[in-house]
């Protein structure tokens, strides 16, 4: 009989940790940027970076009746959002330099998706909010980029992580690009 209950213990731990640990603790965020060249003329930019969200989860998965099971970013997504803004300043024509005139922090505010599941499939509801400060010679110039999506998946049992990362991605790296594309930013950094 005592075998039988440890049996019995052994078998429901198992299958209460396999339950928890179907998702993983984190996965890969990359966003890039595409862009063309020839808007800077080698203006110098200092670039930094903040994480100023709440959380620091990206995807949260809500279940009924179940506590929602967050994930988070296996890399540094304030990095990685300050590398693609970087690569893209480059690509467009500045140099990045620590302690150029004109300064340019990118401070993260809101990255999440929310993956909300349905009876045959799942909705991924992604909010996204960035700011941009530029500073130069006392002047300072803030702007706020936001995006907000939402994408449908089949899934009867568990969402695709791959599915929603990409999505993310996508998200991520049109709203760096809306950063690079706005003529107000490329203003500044030019000295108009």
């Amino acid at each position: 009989m005592k075998s039988m209950k440890w049996l019995t213990a052994i078998i429901l731990t198992l299958g209460l940790s396999a339950c928890a640990s179907y998702y993983p603790i984190a996965v890969d965020v990359s966003p890039s940027a595409q862009v063309g060249g020839g808007v800077y003329r080698g203006q110098s930019v200092a670039l930094s970076s903040s994480d100023a969200r709440a959380n620091d989860f990206i995807i949260q998965i809500e279940q009924q009746s179940k506590s929602p099971v967050v994930v988070g970013a296996s890399n540094n997504l304030r990095i990685q959002l300050e590398q693609a803004l970087a690569q893209g300043l480059s690509t467009q024509g500045a140099f990045i330099e620590q302690g150029a005139g004109t300064r340019v922090n990118l401070q993260l505010q809101e990255v999440l998706a929310r993956v909300i599941r349905g009876h045959i499939s799942y909705d991924v509801v992604q909010q996204l909010r960035l700011q941009l400060t530029l500073e130069r010679n006392g002047r300072t110039m803030t702007k706020q980029y936001r995006r907000s999506a939402q994408e449908e998946f089949p899934g009867r049992l568990h969402p695709e992580l791959d599915k929603v990362k990409e999505a993310l991605n996508k998200q991520l790296s049109l709203l760096v690009q809306d950063m690079l594309a706005d003529r107000d930013v490329q203003n500044f950094i030019s000295g108009n």
